[in-house]
């Protein structure tokens, strides 16, 4: 079997500048040696080599991909303002995969940039909506094809709703359970959206440049608002909470013609309902718990809920190099990453619009953004 050269780079001048353990997902996969850590922060990078088996560093990721040409590349920043470029440069150099920290770019129309040179090079690229890889999501979409809810009608999806409530948490925790949504129920043929600020509408005064490579960004409530081409609709929420702490409502249900399934927790609780509505008084109907098959590394071994992140990092860069040997697109890949990004955009462009957005979408710039250039 091959042998792969991986990579990292990351960059501790950025707010979360390794993600969510990002850097240690080719990390001790068979037949991959991880060489290198780029970062332009000596301290934070020493320490994170230690974690990945001391492998080279370098100051400037340009000067390692160049020095070592990786097979495989992970882009571990949480802070996406770079990820465009970033994705880019290891297209050019030549990668044959690549492992990025969601969402896979601030816009679509850099998304789009991607898509055309990864798919113009061969590269692989899985992004890190890990939720694509428990065994929950798949069980739940398993139920869903089996009719155990009947058929599928409506889907209600709810964001942390902690301090970043609004268009913060929707663009880095909602695309998670947008994403899940879109893994259930396919694809979206239209959708709209409507944003608040204090109780009242956001107009273009209220928008701003967000935190963490955001872009344009306004509000402080959201809901947005799908009808996928199955026939199912949905709904997204979020807001900020008075108390500042997260919902114990982050995730999402659904509801068919005979049942319902509820996902919270970011899946680590999973319910079924016998009935197509939950009605006060139905005493002798109770949520069921889901059985669901336990986590494990992609080489069997057991995961604990404390190596939860690490086990699926590590299942999607197998799938990467899985896809590189035998073809075909990551669970998680960056088209399908970009098809939840366009969920995100659709929501911000129905409120600056007024109007349904039909997919795929024609504004492919953040819609805050153009919103501002044209007032």
């Amino acid at each position: 079997m091959p042998t792969y050269r991986a990579a990292a780079i990351a960059d501790s001048t950025l707010e979360r500048a390794y993600g969510h353990a990002i850097h240690q997902a080719f990390y001790e996969l068979p037949n991959v040696e991880l060489t290198a850590l780029a970062d332009p922060v000596p301290e934070p990078r020493a320490e994170r080599a230690a974690e990945i088996g001391n492998p080279k560093q370098y100051n400037d990721y340009r000067d390692m991909l160049a020095a070592e040409s990786p097979d495989l590349v992970s882009i571990c920043p949480h802070h996406f303002k770079h990820h465009g470029r970033w994705l880019l440069d290891v297209i050019e150099s030549g990668a044959r995969g690549i492992y990025i920290e969601k969402p896979i770019t601030a816009s679509l129309d850099e998304a789009d940039a991607v898509l055309a040179a990864a798919d113009a090079a061969g590269t692989k690229i899985a992004v890190a909506h890990q939720n694509r890889y428990r065994p929950g999501t798949h069980r739940v979409a398993e139920l869903v094809r089996e009719g155990a809810i009947g058929t599928l009608r409506y889907m209600h999806a709810v964001g942390k709703c902690d301090q970043r409530g609004g268009t913060h948490d929707l663009r880095v925790l909602g695309t998670h359970v947008l994403d899940a949504l879109r893994f259930i129920a396919g694809d979206v043929a239209w959708a709209t959206g409507h944003m608040q600020v204090k109780g009242r509408d956001v107009t273009v005064d209220d928008v701003f440049d967000g935190p963490e490579g955001l872009g344009q960004m306004a509000g402080d409530a959201l809901t947005g608002y799908f009808t996928f081409e199955s026939g199912a609709i949905a709904r997204f929420d979020s807001y900020t909470r008075p108390s500042g702490g997260p919902s114990p409502w982050f995730g999402y249900e659904l509801w068919g013609t005979e049942g319902g399934i509820s996902v919270r927790d970011a899946g680590r609780t999973i319910l079924r309902y016998p009935a197509p509505a939950n009605l006060p008084g139905d005493s002798n109907l109770s949520w069921e718990p889901v059985e669901v098959p336990d986590l494990t590394y992609p080489d069997g071994r057991p995961a604990s809920d404390a190596q939860l992140l690490d086990a699926l990092n590590r299942h999607a860069a197998a799938d990467i190099i899985d896809c590189i040997e035998n073809g075909g697109e990551p669970v998680s890949s960056a088209r399908q990453a970009t098809a939840a990004l366009e969920m995100v955009m659709a929501i911000l462009e129905g409120h600056r619009t007024g109007a349904r957005v039909q997919f795929p979408m024609q504004t492919r710039a953040n819609p805050l953004g153009v919103w501002q250039t044209e007032s």
